[in-house]
């Protein structure tokens, strides 16, 4: 694959590109510094993707409640 910019892994994460360099300095992903920009090799963020949890928030239950009498 190849280097990527921190905006492209933002879209192939579906986060911000502010998120992926928070993850950057948590040391959860790998990038290469040049001049001041981040770069990252894209296999590592297609693997990070596979490992991470679904964005947004958890789905609601079907709504129904069972209530039991006894």
């Amino acid at each position: 694959m190849g280097l990527i910019t921190t905006k492209r892994a933002a879209e192939l994460l579906r986060i911000t590109p502010v998120r992926v360099r928070q993850l950057i300095a948590s040391g959860q992903l790998a990038s290469e510094k040049h001049g001041r920009d981040h770069l990252l090799d894209e296999t590592v963020v297609r693997r990070f993707e596979k490992g991470r949890r679904p964005t947004g928030r958890p789905r609601k239950n079907s709504g129904k409640k069972v209530f039991r009498m006894g």
